[in-house]
């Protein structure tokens, strides 16, 4: 039996000389033996036969010559390429054939490049990632198979070997290369990926355009938000004003609407996102809406003499009385009153002055500013009226007197109203003096008054209260409120026999039994108890139900109604026996 033993000898010469990072390493081609015992050699590689007659012997060097060297060398054998090489050896004598197989791999392996677990997006030719980014290189070889993936990260020196544990989780730029490196020296070309983590969230800021020391504002006032992001980009703005949900910032320095909030203080809430979902931490700003004009009225200074009483009198005063002008305001303060005699032009009140002493009916018009620039009495108007004639005088400073009741089904139980659904709730106004303007309201603590035209229902069942407002024709306001419960649950039924059942499975009760009815409320309470045997009409329940046939099926058909009028139905049915 002949052996053959197949090695080669590989002549390599390098040098390496100022390694970097930015180049890969310097791989040896060679040879390579996996666990099946397969041969696999870099495919430029020479190839040279030695042979010997024992498997320990000294191997021979053959030759394609008679010659076992050429020139002091050995002869060498280069295989046609990368595949599959077969030494085949025919005996003729034992008629046998045996094949020596020589893997050559020409063909470097394949690397590619995964990120997962965080937000991506490609923005200005750039790669950014948020928080959580994991990445993790794959490499395959289809015939030596992976002796090694190599990595460099921002020009780290030199290349190393793959560690699934990198972490990425920093904020910072990153430069990774990364190739691979078969059993037999084949060297990937160098793979190389730029992206960015961006961890940080965007800043948002506000402006106040208007705004004095003490953070009180007004209608006139501007605000606006300024968002940047300087990584990744801004994707978006919201805000919220009070409690009336996030609003989406339309655009940088946009100004943000709050006219529509009601005199008082109110919290601007806001932050920003950025493209890959950073989230800024909101920011709270408190600020006071100062909607409301100053309040005026007037005092006579001197003689006067009324006659009358209530709302009867009328006032008499002489040419030496003088007018005296006040105005309250109830947050930013008062800036200046001024006041116009006859139509003149306005000028600034400084002291209570005269009032004309000429015969007649003579005007005076008033008005003042608080520092937040609202001007008059109210929304409404510019200027307030004072009528002056030798005979009589009359200011109007109150508002409405206002009433409320209920249209439709309601019960007082203590002092709780209950109402139904259907219940309508009507309002009421009179004012003696400028008159009526309108009615407004508003339920369950909704800043926006709504204007009153007709009575109407309050459907969602509980605790309610609503105010409503009334205003004259010089803007006094008159406000009151009512409460109520709106109760749209009818009574729970229950049933008690007089007996037990004969036979529980059948329900079956003897006929002799009596069937006793009652009803509770939580809400406005019970009113009656009404019910029908086997589809005759109904009744009501006076106390017992009674005089049962035998050997006979009843279906009972219950319904209680509370004092508003709710009901429920309940349905009961059984048998009587034969006794």
């Amino acid at each position: 039996m002949k052996i053959f033993r197949l090695t080669y000898i590989l002549f390599l010469f390098f040098l390496v000389n100022n390694l970097s990072a930015q180049e890969p390493l310097t791989h040896e081609k060679k040879s390579y033996v996996d666990t099946l015992g397969r041969y696999y050699q870099q495919a430029a590689l020479p190839v040279y036969l030695f042979i010997s007659h024992t498997p320990t012997g000294t191997p021979t060097p053959l030759s394609p010559t008679d010659n076992t060297k050429i020139k002091n060398e050995y002869k060498p054998i280069y295989l046609d390429g990368h595949g599959k090489h077969n030494l085949r050896h025919i005996d003729g004598l034992h008629k046998t054939e045996d094949n020596y197989i020589i893997y050559a791999d020409g063909i470097a392996p394949t690397s590619n490049i995964t990120f997962s677990g965080a937000p991506y997006i490609f923005n200005n030719g750039k790669n950014y990632y948020g928080k959580g980014l994991k990445v993790d290189l794959r490499t395959k070889d289809d015939m030596s198979g992976i002796q090694n993936l190599y990595q460099s990260i921002n020009g780290s020196v030199p290349f190393a070997p793959y560690k699934s544990t990198v972490d990425f989780g920093k904020e910072a730029e990153y430069d990774l290369k990364f190739y691979a490196v078969d059993n037999v020296g084949n060297v990937e070309k160098m793979q190389n990926n730029i992206f960015t983590v961006d961890t940080s969230p965007p800043k948002t800021y506000h402006s106040i355009i208007g705004i004095n020391s003490n953070n009180i504002i007004s209608t006139n006032t501007k605000i606006y938000l300024s968002p940047s992001d300087s990584i990744s980009g801004l994707a978006r703005t919201y805000y919220e004003l009070d409690a009336d949900g996030e609003k989406l910032y339309p655009a940088p320095r946009a100004l943000i609407p709050f006219v529509y909030l009601s005199d008082g203080e109110h919290t601007l809430t806001y932050y920003s996102v950025d493209k890959v979902t950073n989230k800024e931490e909101a920011t709270k700003v408190t600020f006071y809406l100062d909607k409301t004009s100053p309040i005026m009225s007037s005092d006579i200074l001197g003689d006067r003499f009324i006659v009358g009483e209530g709302e009867n009198a009328k006032v008499y005063f002489s040419g030496r009385t003088k007018l005296k002008l006040t105005a309250v305001d109830n947050k930013s303060g008062i800036k200046k009153i001024l006041y116009s005699i006859d139509n003149e032009q306005y000028k600034d009140y400084d002291d209570p002055f005269y009032l004309p002493n000429k015969a007649g009916l003579h005007t005076v018009k008033y008005y003042a500013i608080d520092n937040m620039d609202n001007q008059g009495a109210g929304n409404d108007m510019k200027y307030d009226e004072y009528t002056h004639s030798v005979g009589q005088v009359y200011v109007d400073l109150t508002g409405p007197a206002l009433s409320s009741r209920f249209l439709g089904a309601s019960f007082q139980k203590g002092d709780t109203t209950f109402i139904s659904r259907e219940t309508l709730l009507a309002f009421t106004a009179t004012d003696p003096e400028s008159g009526l303007q309108r009615i407004t309201y508003s339920v369950d603590g909704d800043a926006v008054e709504n204007t009153y035209n007709k009575s109407f229902n309050v459907l969602q069942g509980g605790y309610h209260k609503v105010e409503y407002f009334g205003y004259d024709n010089v803007n006094n306001r008159n406000v009151k409120n009512v409460e109520f419960i709106v109760d749209d649950k009818g009574p729970e039924v229950y049933t008690t026999f007089s007996s037990p059942p004969i036979d529980k499975e059948t329900n079956t009760y003897p006929s002799f039994i009596s069937l006793f009815l009652a009803a509770t409320d939580m809400g406005a309470g019970y009113e009656e108890i009404r019910y029908s045997i086997n589809e005759q009409p109904e009744q009501p329940y006076l106390g017992i139900i009674r005089n049962f046939q035998k050997n006979k099926s009843y279906r009972i058909i219950l319904r209680a109604v509370d004092k508003l009028g709710n009901s429920t139905k309940r349905e009961i049915s059984f048998k009587t026996g034969k006794y």
